[in-house]
């Protein structure tokens, strides 16, 4: 469980463990997030985890807004993209982050070129595998995810809500 990391630990903090705090779904998250915020462990992310967090913010914030179903969100914001202009909970909760004291780490050009051999070893989806470059790259062995695809890397620790 994600609250029993050690304290003084460095961990990898992917996109579902913001989403389930901004959204309020997970208490768990939440606790951890203010865990890091208070300097009790180092926590990191990248710049693809934040497109991600602010892409599903604008989904799930387009869907309580305008009342239309999740899987008609895109569809329907690309139909009325002046509405996307009216979106500001998902801007809010980007800058947020930064507030959590989490280092945001850059997928650079060679992270990318360099994630294909992880995507082949370990069965990882794009933005998966740009992540792990990330984190290997950086010496980062812990990652606070819900997502069981990381449980495939050997030579990670994954800490679950």
């Amino acid at each position: 469980m994600i609250d029993k990391l050690p304290s003084n630990s460095s961990i990898f903090i992917d996109s579902n463990i913001f989403i389930y705090h901004f959204l309020g779904i997970s208490e768990h998250c939440t606790n951890f997030l203010e865990k890091i915020e208070l300097g009790d462990s180092e926590g990191y992310t990248s710049t693809v985890v934040l497109s991600e967090v602010l892409h599903r913010l604008m989904i799930a914030e387009a869907v309580e807004v305008y009342g239309i179903e999740p899987k008609k969100a895109v569809k329907y914001l690309k139909r009325n993209p002046e509405l996307i202009t009216k979106l500001e909970k998902c801007e809010t909760a980007i800058n947020d982050i930064a507030e959590f004291k989490v280092k945001i780490l850059t997928v650079t050009v060679e992270s990318i070129f360099q994630s294909r051999s992880l995507r082949k070893e370990y069965s990882l989806m794009t933005n998966d595998s740009l992540n792990l470059q990330v984190m290997k790259s950086n010496g980062l062995t812990n990652i606070a995810t819900n997502d069981s695809d990381f449980e495939r890397v050997d030579w990670l620790k994954v800490w679950k809500p």
